[in-house]
Parts: C-alpha cells; sequence; structure tokens
C-alpha cells in the first residue's frame, strides 16, 4: 500500500471551466488559469493528473494532452455551446460519462478536487464511488457575489455550494479572508479549511519597454493609459471605468484600453453605448480577449491596470499587471484587498462610485514619479506569488486529507 505522503494521480472536476480555454472570452477567466498551471506543475512533481470537463464539440470522449503526465478529458454533457447555467440539466450524463471513462480505462486516483459549484455533487458522487477523498474549491460564492451586488443567483447553486462544504473533505480557498467567509457562512470549522493562494509566471510577466510594447499595440507614445484585462461583464465592473473617463477633470490624453470578450458575443456593444452617451468614444479602444502570452505587452503599455470588480476571488489580471512592474487601482473587495498594498503598489478603492475612481486614477496619473516608484514595489511584491508557492500549498493540502485516510486505493504512480 502507498503510504500517506504518496500521491499518485488526482482527478481534477471542471464541468464547465477547461484549462485549455482562453481567458477572457465566453465565461473564461482566473479558474482557466489556476488549472492549466496547477495541473502542469502538479506532473512536474510526479503526480498525474486529470482534468475532466465538458465537451466543445459534439461527441466524444475525448482525450487532449496537457503535458507529460497531465491529460484533459472532454466529456459529453449537452450542447458544446451551452453556457455554464444551462449545464446543470446534463450533470447526471456528464457524472455517468465520467464513470464510465475511468472504469473501461481501468484508472484509480487518490483523491478528487472539484471546482466551481457545478462540479461539487459531481465530485461527491464519483468520489463515494471511488471510496476516496473530496476536495473542493469554490472560486466563487454565490453568497459572496449576491452581497457585493451581482444578480440574484438561482437557488439550486446556493443548494449545492451548501452541500458541497458539508460532504467535502476539505475546502481550499485562495486567501485567508476567502476562508474565514467560507467557514462563516457554511460553518465549517478551520481544520476543513486550506488556503492555496494564486500564483503568477513571473518570467512571462515581467517589466519590459514601455515605448516598445507600445508600438507593439498602436497606442500613442503621449497616451496615458487604463487598462482593464477581464470579461466584460457588469460584475466585473468595466462600465465604472468608461463612466469614471468621463469625470476626469484633465483626461483628454487618457486612453481606456479594454482586454476581454470577443466579437462574436458582441462582449463590447453594451460599453459602447454608454461612451457613445458620455461623449468618450474616442478614447475608449476594445481589444478582444487574447491569449495569455501576449498580454504583457498591454500591461507593460499601461501606466495604470484598473480592476474594478464587485468581488475577486484571484484577482489575476492585478496580479499579472504587478508582476509586469505596472501599479493597480482596485476595488477594496474579496482578494483585491489583500493583494493590493494601497499606496504602495497601487490604491484601493471603497465602492464603486465612477468619481471615487476617476479620482484614483487622477491622482496616480499626474504624478508620474510615484507612479515608476509604485511600479517598482508592484514588481517586487508580485515576485511572492509564484506558482510553485501554489502547487507547494496544493500539494500540502492534498497531503493532509489524505492523512486522515486509515485506508486508500492502491494507485500506480506515473511512469
Amino acid at each position: 500500500m502507498p503510504t500517506h505522503q504518496s500521491i499518485h494521480r488526482i482527478a481534477m472536476l471542471s464541468v464547465h471551466g477547461c484549462p485549455l480555454m482562453m481567458p477572457g472570452a465566453r465565461s473564461a477567466g482566473g479558474m482557466n488559469v489556476y488549472l492549466r498551471k496547477i495541473t502542469q506543475l502538479l506532473a512536474e512533481h510526479g503526480v498525474c493528473v486529470d482534468v475532466f470537463t465538458r465537451n466543445h464539440h459534439a461527441g466524444g470522449p475525448e482525450l487532449l494532452e496537457l503535458g507529460p503526465n497531465a491529460r484533459v478529458i472532454h466529456l459529453p454533457a449537452g450542447a458544446p455551446e451551452l453556457v455554464k447555467d444551462e449545464i446543470v440539466p446534463y450533470l447526471a450524463d456528464y457524472t455517468d460519462h465520467l464513470s464510465r471513462f475511468v472504469a473501461e480505462e481501468g484508472t484509480s486516483y487518490d483523491l478528487v478536487h472539484s471546482h466551481y459549484w457545478l462540479s461539487g455533487d459531481v465530485g461527491a458522487d464519483i468520489a463515494l464511488e471511488w471510496g476516496v477523498p473530496h476536495v473542493v474549491s469554490y472560486h466563487t460564492i454565490a453568497a459572496q457575489k449576491q452581497r457585493a451586488g451581482g444578480a440574484p443567483e438561482p437557488p439550486e447553486r446556493l443548494e449545492a455550494e451548501a452541500r458541497m462544504a458539508a460532504a467535502a473533505d476539505r475546502v481550499f480557498a485562495s486567501t485567508a479572508g476567502e476562508a474565514d467567509d467560507i467557514g462563516a457562512l457554511f460553518g465549517l470549522p478551520p481544520a476543513g479549511l486550506h488556503v492555496v493562494h494564486g500564483g503568477v509566471d513571473t518570467a512571462l510577466f515581467r517589466p519590459r519597454d514601455r515605448a516598445a510594447a507600445r508600438r507593439a499595440i498602436g497606442i500613442a507614445a503621449h497616451e496615458r493609459v487604463v487598462l482593464f484585462v477581464g470579461r466584460l461583464e457588469p460584475f466585473k465592473g468595466p462600465d465604472i471605468l468608461v463612466r469614471a473617463l468621463a469625470e476626469m477633470q484633465d483626461g483628454g490624453d487618457v486612453r481606456l484600453v479594454l482586454v476581454g470578450g470577443s466579437e462574436e458575443e458582441r462582449s463590447a456593444e453594451w460599453l459602447d453605448r454608454i461612451a457613445a452617451g458620455l461623449g468618450v468614444e474616442a478614447r475608449v479602444h476594445w481589444q478582444p480577449a487574447i491569449p495569455q502570452a501576449d498580454l504583457p505587452d498591454f500591461y507593460a503599455a499601461a501606466d495604470v491596470c484598473a480592476v474594478p470588480s464587485f468581488h475577486e476571488s484571484f484577482g489575476l489580471a492585478a496580479l499579472e499587471a504587478m508582476a509586469c512592474g505596472t501599479p493597480v487601482v482596485a476595488a477594496d473587495v474579496g482578494a483585491l484587498s489583500s493583494l493590493v498594498l494601497d499606496g504602495e503598489t497601487g490604491r484601493l478603492v471603497r465602492g464603486h462610485e465612477p468619481r471615487a475612481f476617476a479620482a484614483a486614477l487622477e491622482e496616480m496619473l499626474d504624478d508620474p514619479a510615484r507612479l515608476s516608484l509604485m511600479g517598482e514595489a508592484a514588481r517586487a511584491w508580485a515576485t511572492g506569488f509564484t506558482w510553485e508557492r501554489s502547487v507547494a500549498e496544493t500539494l500540502d493540502g492534498y497531503r493532509g486529507v489524505l492523512a486522515a485516510r486509515s485506508e486508500r486505493p492502491l494507485v500506480a504512480p506515473c511512469v
């Protein structure tokens, strides 16, 4: 039998969030980046990882290699074009396909790790069937979103998230603050919670020449640039920045660059209408979502990266910006409250009034010397948030759960 310290194979369940999807498009975001990086690094540490997600197109199952000892397995569960909230009726199909795939392949796992509420019940059922522990990561929680001003969430989500907490062997959170919130919301003791911080690739996201970056993406040298990176949805607050642009007293040379969404979904149309109504449409530039490898030029070209979300569990864009040496103006919510050091690596804004964001942006943009010092501090701070740290915390959490099990299935090591 394996020792309690040995971890050979993990099943990651992420029904709607495929690690191969491009962040910023459709419902993809920080969770997709997290899944990809953690999966690849776990594999480098000798742990085989299978990520089970939903098919992108008809047919399947479909198996793709994410790297040595890391696979992404797409399972049929409704029409490929369904958005995440439309998947619920097909979760039983997904579970059946998952169970059948693993049985036919003859694979065993040490542990099941479910991501987001859509995966929670599936993971609980599968872990019970296999006789292994079940770990969950919420990524976002309905009660937190509603409390932050988001649209009402369906009762089925609220109920599923409560079941996740009750059934899981351990709940992973992104920050100590989120762990406290989860404990209070679902009545979990500290022993039932484990913190795994988000990370950033500091080799990819690093300071680079601003003039060259601006030439690469077509931004004039004289412009002062505010950057937003993420999904173009109201909960992320890009409209707050459009309105803040109109509030600036001396903002004629300020350009707002929005990176996210897609042409197919016409993601920016609602923001275009707001900008036109305020007379700032000429100073708002939209770039549909791009691969992560292309993002550093945008961060480097910006004077400030703005993150006006109503809640953030990861705050990945803020972390990427700081790693590139770009200060951040962020809403004082969720992970952002501890990720951005107010007055040192950027500014935290209480509330979501456009005027408050305009004031914070003006304060920073009007003081280039201080902005430069903030950028240096931001890079230094961000280098402490490595993906290696994240995977080490992940493995610590897994080992703690497995150590509590007196019996474990025999799982073959990676070859």
